[in-house]
């Protein structure tokens, strides 16, 4: 009987925190290079999460056409993320990332669980977040400076 009340008293105060932390939990998008990002920060923005690898032809052709599209859309309440789908070392990263001249910011692939993006089978493939921080839609395949303008005038 003592054991069944201390269960359940567990219980009741690991439901309470998962709870009380899960509806306040702040998303903090990590970068490759150790800067911090708050997810809610970026609250009036559209959020282009794109995951890409190095072995893969469509990611790399892809990286030009991301690159204009950060760099004439930043000042445009636009941000622009590569995450690499190997998940490989830092350093590895950051090698690529100079390889492949990827002028938007990288995030580690670990610090995206709490967005909920599931399990991505399939590169490249570009999460887009409307301003109001919600999920619109998945783009899968290599994009364009057109594909991504039409998809934030479609569900903007």
């Amino acid at each position: 009987m003592m054991f069944r009340r201390t269960l359940l008293s567990m219980l009741s105060a690991v439901i309470f925190l998962l709870c009380a932390t899960s509806a306040d939990a702040e998303t903090f998008l990590e970068g490759v290079n150790g800067e911090t990002v708050p997810f809610s920060s970026l609250k009036g923005k559209w959020v282009f999460i794109n995951y890409w690898a190095g072995w893969c032809g469509p990611c790399v052709d892809e990286i030009a056409e991301l690159n204009r599209f950060y760099e004439t859309k930043k000042s445009a309440n636009v941000a622009v993320f590569a995450v690499n789908y190997d998940a490989l070392p830092l350093y590895k990263q950051q090698r690529l990332i100079r390889k492949f001249s990827i002028h938007y910011p990288s995030l580690k692939r670990d610090s995206l669980y709490p967005l909920h993006l599931g399990n991505i089978s399939v590169v490249p493939v570009t999460f887009v977040f409307n301003p109001e921080g919600q999920l619109a839609t998945a783009l899968y395949g290599g994009q364009t400076v057109d594909s991504l303008m039409e998809v934030m005038q479609q569900a903007g």
